[in-house]
């Protein structure tokens, strides 16, 4: 956190000499980890542990990354994903605002608790330099939101919730009968993506589908995706290819191959089980074929994380539990979806999927030796990786398309690498996060002492 300020200080004294926003060089440093041999491991920035969530906007020709973590919020230049900048820092408590939004101009960004009651700030982050709290709601908040609109003038809650931030000083929720949960009949849900088209998916169960008809406040529900095949509640989801959808004739069959933007992708969680098993989060693909004339969503295929048993540490790895947590996707070389997935103690995992049948294979893996991770984010128009852990902060990774992918011997091998890899600072740091973050002051202690004594 020292080295974070001192750099933000920099940072803003540049920014009060120059009209562009400008920023501090953050070399990466080494860091071990195991890895599959077409992944490289470029290094770690450790300023940002621990860290949660991350979006990226692209402002002229500058791609800022928001990065979300405990020490509050930090502003990269992301342009040259490999050889980062910090534009600036925000210093604040923050836990765990898991899935930050900000508006598609760059200029907000909302900060929201980890148990949906304490805070929900709005960020103008229009100077990434000196990035401000503009407003906020004082014990109230939602575990996550979603911007309704480009300028993120309104906000969908997870918990069904819909927020008026047109008065950047004085957000407000809106009467439940305007929510969008009470439009779409549902109490809660985990989060709510909107995709290129304009389309939101709510991970509720099952999930809701819906549109803006014309606007946030008046919506229209589309169809809804019954859970199957065992993926417990779903965390998140990305549907591919959304902007080439075009919905099919009337009359035509819906069956045969997946066209573009007939392919969902979601995630399951499971947290605090450590032994994985059958009901384990996975990682899954869904049919959207006919959604637009409520034909209901169909799962496809599911990825579990390889089973052990208390025997061979597998228990020990998933501190915080055998799930999945969130990813992000992009178009492969060879026409399919490549996906970069965070699942905790297993690290970042990288999976495609058939875009036509929704099929599911693993093709790479990327585990920090210390760490947990949270978000697994493809930087746009590059084979790089920003993996957003828990523990080590921000690994970045490039992954490479045309390398030799591993043999289904060593991506089981992998789910179970990290057995019994554990110290001090990563059993308490569990146990933090187990406590949502509020570690006791004996704790916080021993955190202070261990990273002191580990550099």
């Amino acid at each position: 956190l020292i080295a974070l300020s001192a750099a933000a200080a920099l940072v803003l004294a540049a920014g009060i000499a120059s009209a562009d926003p400008v920023s501090v060089p953050v070399v990466p440093i080494p860091n071990a980890a195991i890895q599959s041999a077409n992944v490289t491991h470029v290094g770690t920035i450790p300023i940002e542990g621990v860290g949660v969530s991350m979006r990226t906007v692209k402002v002229g020709k500058q791609l800022r990354a928001f990065v979300s973590g405990a020490a509050g919020l930090s502003i990269y230049d992301a342009t040259d994903p490999a050889h980062p900048g910090l534009l600036g820092h925000l210093p604040m408590y923050n836990w765990e605002n898991e899935d930050i939004a900000v508006s598609k101009d760059g200029s907000t960004a909302i900060m929201t608790e980890f148990d949906g009651i304490f805070y929900l700030h709005v960020v103008d982050v229009s100077n990434p330099n000196v990035p401000v709290i503009k407003g906020s709601m004082i014990l109230h908040a939602a575990h996550t939101v979603e911007c309704a609109d480009p300028k993120c003038n309104y906000l969908f809650g997870s918990e069904g919730q819909t927020y008026d931030l047109r008065d950047r000083e004085n957000p407000k929720e809106l009467p439940k009968a305007q929510s969008w949960g009470a439009q779409m009949g549902i109490r809660t849900g985990h989060a709510v993506h909107g995709d290129d088209a304009g389309i939101f998916i709510a991970d509720t169960s099952p999930l809701t589908v819906f549109t803006l008809d014309p606007d946030p406040l008046h919506l229209k529900k589309l169809t809804t995706g019954p859970i199957t095949k065992n993926t417990q509640y779903q965390h998140n989801n990305i549907r591919t290819r959304a902007a080439l959808y075009t919905p099919r004739a009337r009359g035509e069959s819906l069956g045969g191959p997946l066209r573009p933007g007939e392919l969902l992708l979601g995630e399951g969680e499971t947290n605090f089980e450590p032994a994985c098993s059958g009901t384990s989060g996975a990682f899954s693909t869904w049919s959207m074929a006919g959604f637009e004339r409520g034909v209901p969503m169909k799962q496809l295929d599911v990825l579990r994380p390889v089973s052990g048993d208390y025997s061979n540490g597998d228990a020990g790895v998933n501190g915080l539990g055998c799930s999945g947590h969130w990813f992000t996707q992009k178009d492969a070389k060879d026409g399919s979806v490549l996906v970069a997935a965070a699942w905790y103690e297993h690290g970042t995992r990288f999976l495609k999927v058939n875009p036509q049948t929704g099929k599911i294979r693993q093709v790479g893996y990327f585990q920090p030796a210390r760490g947990s991770t949270s978000q697994a984010y493809w930087i746009p128009g590059t084979d790089y990786v920003w993996s957003i852990d828990y523990h080590s902060g921000i690994d970045i990774l490039k992954f490479d398309q045309s390398g030799t992918a591993p043999t289904t011997a060593q991506l089981d091998a992998s789910w179970l690498s990290k057995a019994h890899v554990t110290d001090s600072w990563s059993d308490i740091m569990r146990i933090v996060c187990r406590q949502n973050g509020k570690a006791t002051p004996q704790q916080a202690a021993q955190l202070g002492s261990a990273a002191h004594h580990q550099g």
